[in-house]
């Protein structure tokens, strides 16, 4: 099974990027359904891989753990990590490919290696714990928490027959929808892992960093040594006398109390206890932790951590740059973007939220994987396969549960051969640039025509599905109400205290559906040898820059991603009082 295409996507958040492989799907989710509604699915054609059917109403932890795999990029050549292959949709499910143990986690695998002894040699479990140790270092070298280490999420997979240690099983870190980046010097607060693994201060709900994963390395060396053994027997199984949750986390964190070591190597014995303490400063770190175990192969150089940070990282796919920004008065990143390349055509994407992020995250991930399997099957019509993207988007976002009620402008361009499609809701620019014929001065050519209530044949359209147009109320200093901002679109049925919306077309809404409209409108250019540039963006792009500006400052950079970052230092410099995000394409000399 080979990839066909790459997917590179910009959530709402100003980094990251992610790149991974699209991957044919099995025929059929078939498979073993876990508690969280995903499908584990094997396929014997691809014994190597195990496919995650997870339905798209409830995907939001699959695409966290898909963002975290976008951050360990740099981990990509290690075999620390179980692997991200790919990833691939359906009209109902997103599918993360993955690297497949055949082994199973490592809970399980120490059990049957232990024999019924209850404890393992130490060697092997000295080796097993660097594994993880390193791993760990690495990941945390990249400014990553895992925040849900343990034992049933690490894979065991066979050893090379070339790599050392004199153990024929090598531990893979896996589970990685809890992970979050985090600089130096920062904090969390929100209390996330498994029960016996959370540090004593995610239990009393304040802040933690990164030696919240060495606090549960303890717990689970633990494990490792007393052969997948339960850390404590008799806490919250629901059996008679069993302790409560509640009573189990005042006991970890007033009473120090943690699992009872019985095995007889107290060297592995001082290090989770030092692993273990009730202070995180007290705690080591994971580059310590793996020179104790004296890891037996020669050990990879921990990624080091780029000196500053860019607004997005580097673009896997050439020709293309994407970069953005919260803004400077927004509190939230509400606007997202998609790249994604098929071996015959370039799909962008900008969405604008409009009253939240869920509707622009959503459609950012969900739209381009739907293009991609109509474009697979209607090559021939990508009009039409533009139309079934947005259909389909629409209809999961209605499918998501909680409701959503926040809506986002879309604006998605194909680039296939001599063509260019460009199909949008809402007034999220995009603009060619190209040469004036005869001349050397390049020009912008705009594409979008912003679905606005002030344009007559929109105002004609929202009436006609039972719309109001009207401007929202200002109370003066007088006390009289007048007419204030632009025009809105309302719908009578939900109420004033929903307001209004200033555009007339828009994914998702629903509470304003169907005044508001949901059918995209379409053009298609035929591309010209002097076509030099594409650029897509929001209105927080276009509302502090000029087309005209936008184009300076593409044609004095040095590649497609300088020029979008570049956009975004120049909107911070005006203000920046919305979000921002830009994609820009080179077309030069590119075949697509």
């Amino acid at each position: 099974m080979t990839p066909f295409h790459a997917l590179l996507c910009c959530p709402n958040q100003a980094v990251p990027l992610i790149a991974h492989p699209y991957l044919l799907p099995p025929a059929s989710p078939a498979g073993s359904r876990q508690p969280n509604g995903t499908i584990i699915v094997t396929d014997e054609a691809a014994p190597s891989l195990l496919y995650k059917f997870t339905p798209w109403v409830g995907s939001a932890l699959a695409f966290d753990e898909i963002d975290a795999y976008a951050r360990l990029r740099d981990l990509e050549g290690a075999s620390g990590i179980v692997q991200l292959v790919g990833l691939s949709g359906t009209e109902d499910h997103v599918i993360r490919v993955m690297e497949r143990s055949h082994r199973g986690s490592l809970d399980k695998v120490l059990r049957g290696v232990a024999m019924g002894t209850g404890k393992l040699n130490a060697d092997l479990a000295r080796s097993i714990l660097a594994d993880i140790a390193e791993t760990m270092a690495n990941i945390h070298a990249l400014k990553l928490v895992h925040r849900d280490l343990k034992a049933e999420n690490v894979l065991v997979f066979d050893r090379d027959a070339n790599a050392g240690g004199g153990h024929d099983i090598r531990a893979k870190v896996s589970d990685f929808d809890r992970t979050v980046s985090l600089r130096d010097g920062t904090f969390l607060e929100e209390p996330v892992g498994s029960l016996f693994h959370m540090a004593p201060e995610l239990l009393a709900h304040g802040k933690y960093d990164r030696k919240v994963d060495v606090y549960a390395f303890g717990i689970l060396m633990f494990e490792v040594v007393h052969a997948g053994a339960r850390p404590y027997a008799n806490v919250a199984t629901g059996m008679p006398g069993s302790l409560p949750r509640t009573e189990f986390s005042e006991k970890v964190m007033a009473e120090g109390y943690r699992p009872v070591w019985v095995h007889d190597d107290e060297a592995l014995k001082s290090l989770a206890e030092r692993c273990w303490a009730e202070s995180p400063a007290d705690r080591p770190e994971f580059e310590e932790i793996a020179g104790l175990l004296k890891v037996r192969t020669p050990r990879q150089r921990s990624p080091q951590p780029a000196t500053t940070e860019r607004k997005s990282g580097p673009a896997p796919i050439e020709r293309v740059g994407i970069a953005s920004t919260i803004g400077r008065q927004r509190r939230a990143m509400e606007d997202a973007a998609c790249v994604l390349q098929t071996p015959d055509a370039l799909v962008l994407g900008v969405f604008d939220g409009l009253r939240g992020s869920r509707t622009s995250t959503f459609a950012a991930r969900r739209l381009p994987l739907a293009l991609a399997d109509t474009l697979a099957e209607e090559p021939q019509n990508p009009e039409r396969a533009m139309r079934t993207a947005f259909e389909t988007t629409e209809a999961s976002l209605q499918r998501m549960m909680p409701a959503i009620e926040c809506g986002s402008t879309a604006t998605v361009a194909v680039l296939r051969g001599r063509d260019l499609f460009v199909s949008w809701l809402g007034d999220s620019p995009a603009f060619l640039y190209r040469k004036a014929e005869g001349g050397a001065d390049v020009s912008p050519v705009k594409l979008v025509t912003g679905h606005h209530p002030d344009r007559e044949d929109e105002a004609a359209d929202v009436r006609a599905r039972g719309g109001e147009i009207r401007r929202e109320q200002k109370m003066m200093d007088s006390g009289e109400l007048v007419p204030w901002g632009p025009l809105r679109v309302c719908a009578p049925e939900s109420g004033e205290a929903k307001g209004g919306i200033a555009l007339s077309r828009a994914l998702g809404l629903f509470p304003f559906k169907p005044a508001v409209g949901s059918a995209p409108d379409a053009i298609r250019i035929e591309r010209r040898d002097d076509d030099l540039f594409l650029v897509m963006g929001s209105d927080g792009v276009f509302e502090v820059l000029s087309p005209e500006r936008v184009r300076e400052i593409i044609v004095a950079s040095p590649s497609a991603q300088d020029a979008a970052e570049a956009i975004i230092d120049a909107v911070l410099s005006g203000g920046a009082p919305d979000n921002a995000i830009v994609i820009v394409v080179d077309l030069r000399e590119q075949t697509l």
